[in-house]
């Protein structure tokens, strides 16, 4: 289904501009935050149906977002996808596998972001 609406939340500006054109050019509605406070305040004005969350922001870590995401959207924070380049020293791969939608590291192909964001809204299995 297209037309869904998305939040980016990267502090990378060209992460920010690929993932844009890339889902835009699938038919998703997005919007993007670079940091989280950004991202915050966009949840508070809109309904999405994914996040996209990289973990690392300049403002604060991914968990601590996704926490305040889950009290303000519980069904946002089911449906988030978090992103790390920090893979191999990240000890938070158990949270991001527990709590969320799914989990992209990176770099990613971007085959894999849209099948991530198929399957979080139930496109793909």
């Amino acid at each position: 289904m297209a037309g869904e609406r998305i939040l980016v939340v990267d502090d990378e500006a060209e992460i920010v501009e690929l993932l844009r054109d890339v889902l835009v050019a699938e038919g998703y509605v997005v919007d993007a935050a670079p940091n989280a406070t950004a991202s915050l305040q966009l949840i508070r004005e809109n309904i999405y149906d994914v996040a996209l969350l990289d973990f690392n922001l300049p403002d604060m870590n991914g968990v601590m977002l996704h926490h305040q995401i889950r009290q303000m959207d519980a069904e946002l924070g089911a449906r988030t996808i978090f992103m790390s380049g920090l893979l191999q020293s990240d000890g938070n791969l158990g949270y991001y596998m527990s709590q969320s939608g799914g989990f992209l590291a990176k770099p990613f192909d971007i085959h894999d972001v849209l099948r991530q964001v198929r399957i979080v809204l139930g496109d793909e299995g």
